[in-house]
């Protein structure tokens, strides 16, 4: 056994139904080609993004202009996802060999 086979072991044992689902979904996403398959991901990242930043706007004590780390790595996530967004949708899909 190979320690990938291993990883992908452990990783399916703390699978719940929702992550078959999301799972089968990417599967059927990437068979319709990278655009696709770049496009789901776009949503599926906006999508947990919003809820981690629903959740933490419940929980936020910091007033209007003061730092808190959270809220601005969600703002950086959400910068960086509309960039993505904007390419993916404008055809300029990159690949990445080492992904």
């Amino acid at each position: 056994m190979t320690i990938t086979t291993a990883v992908n072991f452990a990783a399916q044992e703390r699978m719940t139904p929702d992550d078959y689902v999301v799972t089968a979904i990417a599967r059927d996403f990437a068979a319709r080609g990278e655009l696709s398959f770049e496009r789901f991901l776009s949503g599926y990242y906006a999508e947990a993004i919003r809820l981690i930043q629903e959740a933490h706007l419940t929980e936020c004590t910091t007033g209007p202009g003061d730092h808190c780390a959270t809220c601005n790595g969600i703002r950086v996530g959400m910068t960086g996802l509309l960039a993505e967004q904007r390419a993916v949708t404008s055809g300029e899909v990159t690949t990445d060999a080492g992904h």
